[in-house]
Parts: C-alpha cells; structure tokens; sequence
C-alpha cells in the first residue's frame, strides 16, 4: 500500500484516497509493465482535488518525492531520463 502525502494542502493517506491519472510521458511509459521508477500524475481527491507528480519505484513502491505542476525535480539517483 502506498502513503502518498499531497504537495499542495498535505493530506496524508492511502492511495485508495487519491486517483492515479497515469503516467508522465517519459521512455517506456507506453510499456505495460514499467520497471524502475516512475513519474506519474495523482489528484488529490480527498483534499483540495489538484493534480500533482509523484515519483515512485514500480518495484517496491517507495515514494520518492510529490510535486506541484511545474515544480518537477531533477532525476533521482537510479532513475534515467
């Protein structure tokens, strides 16, 4: 299960409280099964309902780090571009 805090108001909760709008436009993201880590797009459906950038690991589901449009970070060490 994921904890995924939103950027923009900091509700803090499961997954099941935010909907996944899929994944950034980035190679490989038309794969299927995506290794790695991924940027993906959240909304926050439980909070202030805004759109923001997580970045996880597809593999053991560790977060990274979620961000406001526009504000996206550099790569993060493992991760290509």
């Amino acid at each position: 299960m994921l904890l995924i805090t939103c950027p923009v108001c900091g509700v803090r909760a499961s997954e099941t409280e935010f909907a996944n709008g899929g994944l950034y436009a980035q190679e490989g993201a038309r794969d299927r099964y995506v290794r790695g880590i991924v940027r993906e797009w959240w909304n926050c459906e439980s909070g202030c309902r805004s759109w923001f950038g997580m970045a996880r690991h597809a593999g053991n589901q560790r977060v990274f780090a979620t961000w406001v449009r526009g504000k996206e970070p550099e790569l993060f060490p493992g991760e290509s571009a």
